[in-house]
């Protein structure tokens, strides 16, 4: 949901927890520290990062891949 973004969300939270894109938090923080995950095609620095509002594509979208081929779509209402 939106609301959960407005105050700001951690990394990993959002791609293990609510999104699901990993099945654990800690596959999720080693696939960021070796740099396997972007977030809007860009390289995630750190498993500290927090993902805000100002993040949405078109005010609505998250483009998140893991490894090379390996897409997801967030669609934040």
């Amino acid at each position: 949901p939106r609301t959960d973004l407005e105050p700001g969300i951690n990394i990993i939270d959002l791609v293990a927890v609510h999104a699901q894109v990993f099945p654990s938090k800690g596959e999720a923080r080693r696939m960021i520290t070796g740099g396997g995950l972007s977030i809007n095609k860009e390289r995630i620095s750190g498993p500290d990062m927090i993902i805000k509002t100002d993040s949405l594509l078109n005010d609505k979208y998250i483009l998140i891949q893991k490894g090379k081929k390996n897409y997801f779509l967030l669609k934040a209402i």
